[in-house]
Order: structure tokens, then C-alpha cells, then sequence
């Protein structure tokens, strides 16, 4: 099970939506070859699968807030989305 980084300092700072997303890719990554197609579609659209709102919930345990947690996962299922498309 990978770690989850913390965010640097509390509150807003530069790039923190950003930071997030890297804080949570590794673990996203790992969940979503256990995910169907629709599921990570429906992830991009902000409904996030109990495998991802379990991820969420542990990053807010960390000092992501819950909301920056789940746009992130929205923003990793999209780009796997992408990815996907372009090959």
C-alpha cells in the first residue's frame, strides 16, 4: 500500500490542487486496474465508485481537504481517460 503525501503547509498555497493530484496518482493508479471503464467515467464526472471515495476520505485523513480530494480523482480519471483515448 503506497503512502499518501501530506500537503506541504495548512491552507491554500501555489500549486497545492496540483499537489494533491500527485499525492494521490500512485495509489488512483493502482485502484483503477481494479475498476471497470464506466466507473472511471463516472469518476471523471465527479461520481466517484466506493473504491475512490474510500480513497478520498483517506486522503482528507492525511490534511487534503475531502473536496481537493475528490476533484483530484475526478482530474486522475480524466487523464487516464485521455491517456486511453490517445492510444
Amino acid at each position: 500500500m503506497f503512502v499518501l503525501n501530506k500537503p506541504r503547509q495548512p491552507g491554500h498555497y501555489p500549486d497545492r490542487d496540483i499537489r494533491c493530484q500527485e499525492a494521490l496518482e500512485q495509489v488512483f493508479l493502482e485502484l483503477a486496474t481494479t475498476l471497470k471503464p464506466e466507473e472511471v467515467v463516472q469518476a471523471a464526472g465527479g461520481s466517484l465508485v466506493p473504491p475512490l471515495a474510500a480513497l478520498a476520505k483517506r486522503a482528507e485523513g492525511v490534511g487534503w481537504t475531502l473536496e481537493e480530494a475528490e476533484v483530484a480523482i475526478g482530474e486522475l480519471s480524466q487523464n487516464l481517460l485521455d491517456d486511453m483515448a490517445a492510444m
